[in-house]
């Protein structure tokens, strides 16, 4: 066999490896199976099971409870529900096809390119099934960015956001902040109201307007929801601290967060008819409509911001 040739195929490395990726994890078990020697190619190949194996399977899971929670029996009660489980594997998707360009683009470059956690696992299970896999200091990897700045070349004010110090501090303001949120809007909705000082017969009273309605029980499951993954997501941060580990929860999150303002919007449990200032019944509704709005379009613009930075943001450990 030639140097630098697939014993497999006859074709060159980078070449094979790159055909590993192509069709996801079906060719990629083609050529698990048809390389005897190459263990690079056998190496790119379990990687591809790994990934986009995977991301099959949870695309698969995901959008079935999509459609599931859609069905007449539950009379479109369900439909918030719906929406969560098809903007994530939605999501999945479009982050697989990104990460299946990128895989192809730079291993036919001759860029080795290890996959955190998968590729880790990938070497795991090549030695699993008695395949010889190639040497990690040999392989040079890289990560999927084209040059990533260097931490001491990243702006100052920079730094300590994407440090480890930075991500665990806001990991934990973030979880008090969820448990707030939740314990005020399940347990004490009728206090997120107007307050109102009001004098009469020589004697003051603070009066209480609550803004909002029945129609919140309709909202709380898909909130109750998105806090609860906020809160499993930042401790999972807190329990293994790396950057693209905290991108990825904020992807999720910030996804969550595009669907309860959604769900909010719909919804609107707001009702201002009762306050005692005829200009606020008036405006509030408009503001409040405004915030929303807003609210999603952040949400939104975040969720891409941190899916691109999750995707370049892959490193050589």
């Amino acid at each position: 066999m030639d140097k630098g040739k697939s014993g497999g195929t006859g074709l060159e490395t980078h070449v094979a490896s790159t055909l590993a990726y192509v069709g996801g994890w079906v060719s990629g078990l083609i050529f698990l199976l048809i390389e005897k020697e190459n263990r690079v190619v056998r190496f790119h190949a379990m990687q591809s099971i790994i990934v986009f194996g995977v991301a099959h399977i949870l695309i698969v899971i995901l959008s079935s409870f999509g459609s599931f929670f859609t069905l007449g029996a539950w009379g479109g009660a369900l439909m918030p529900v719906s929406i969560v489980f098809t903007v994530l594997w939605s999501l999945l998707l479009a982050f697989s096809i990104v990460l299946w360009i990128l895989l192809m683009v730079r291993t036919y470059h001759k860029q080795q390119v290890l996959v955190p956690l998968a590729g880790d696992l990938a070497f795991w299970m090549l030695d699993k099934f008695g395949m010889q896999a190639p040497e990690r200091d040999a392989m040079a990897f890289q990560g999927l960015g084209e040059s990533l700045p260097r931490r001491d070349e990243r702006p100052r004010h920079a730094r300590f956001e994407d440090s480890a110090a930075g991500r665990a501090v806001g990991s934990v303001a973030v979880i008090v902040w969820s448990i707030v949120l939740f314990v005020v809007f399940n347990f004490f909705a009728d206090y997120i109201a107007f307050y109102y000082n009001s004098t009469e017969g020589g004697i003051s009273q603070l009066l209480r307007y609550p803004i909002l309605t029945a129609e919140l029980s309709r909202v709380l499951p898909i909130f109750n929801a998105a806090l609860g993954v906020s809160v499993l997501g930042h401790l999972i941060v807190l329990a293994w601290n790396r950057f693209v580990v905290h991108e990825a929860v904020q992807v999720v999150i910030h996804a969550m967060g595009l669907v309860v303002a959604l769900v909010f919007l719909k919804v609107f449990p707001f009702d201002y008819s009762e306050l005692p200032i005829a200009a606020l019944v008036t405006t509030l509704p408009t503001v409040t409509l405004i915030i929303i709005v807003l609210t999603a379009v952040g949400n939104l613009v975040e969720t891409i911001v941190h899916l691109v930075r999750f995707v370049t943001g892959f490193s050589v450990r």
